[in-house]
């Protein structure tokens, strides 16, 4: 078990910890499940207002593993507003664990809310916003990385809602933690990319990673907008 929490949290070529895709891969799994339910239902009125404050008023169109890879880059390369923000691989086994927590809560049961693909990028958001015991100010990385579907105004009321869900339950000893690493290190991660030459596709990576940042760095507020 041990050994798992180990291998959840090493980093990969670019610095990513192996807990992020891991992660982002339970979640898209989960989605594609309830996929065809959620399909159906969202041609009715959601009869909650937990469902609805989670679908939101639109769904990101970027895959998870890259929201994940987006908030990962933009809160390690900037310091807006003058903060350090540090964001690791605990992060998201917490957001793991917290997910967990609100899906299985009575809350979540009572008004039928699963991750499916309408609330995937907001319950992992707000999961990982938790795990990362994150300032207000990293509301905003949340809409840079969903391409604005995510509106930094959303996350409070996201996370006291949340938060009420699972009756404010942070506290994740070391043995639910290494447990969820586990659970972690048995998703299949699908490949992503030739493995032909290692080092071309790490520097190919570090460089697409680099365009990414200056793409979605472009989309963030000032430093004024984002300490409100």
């Amino acid at each position: 078990m041990a050994a798992a929490a180990a291998i959840g949290l090493c980093e990969d070529d670019r610095g990513i910890p192996r807990s992020l895709p891991l992660l982002a891969a339970l979640v898209e799994e989960d989605a594609r499940l309830h996929a065809a339910a959620a399909a159906a239902a969202a041609s009715q009125p959601a009869g909650s207002d937990l469902v609805r404050a989670f679908r939101g008023r639109t769904v990101p169109k970027v895959p998870i593993r890259d929201f994940l890879e987006r908030i990962y880059v933009l809160v390690r390369s900037e310091a807006a507003t003058g903060q350090v923000i540090r964001v690791d691989g605990t992060c998201f086994v917490l957001a793991g664990v917290y997910l967990t927590r609100f899906i299985g809560s009575h809350a979540a049961r009572v008004a039928g809310i699963v991750v499916e693909p309408s609330t995937a990028h907001r319950l992992v958001a707000v999961a990982l916003f938790l795990g990362g015991h994150s300032p207000k100010n990293w509301a905003a990385v949340f809409e840079a990385a969903s391409d604005r579907a995510i509106r930094t105004g959303e996350i409070a009321g996201l996370e006291e809602r949340f938060l009420r869900a699972i009756s404010s339950r942070l506290f994740v000893d070391g043995y639910e933690f290494k447990c969820f690493c586990g659970v972690l290190e048995k998703v299949p991660l699908p490949p992503r990319g030739s493995c032909a030459s290692r080092k071309r596709q790490a520097d190919a990576m570090a460089g697409d990673e680099e365009e990414e940042h200056r793409r979605v760095r472009t989309c963030l507020p000032p430093p004024t907008v984002m300490s409100n």
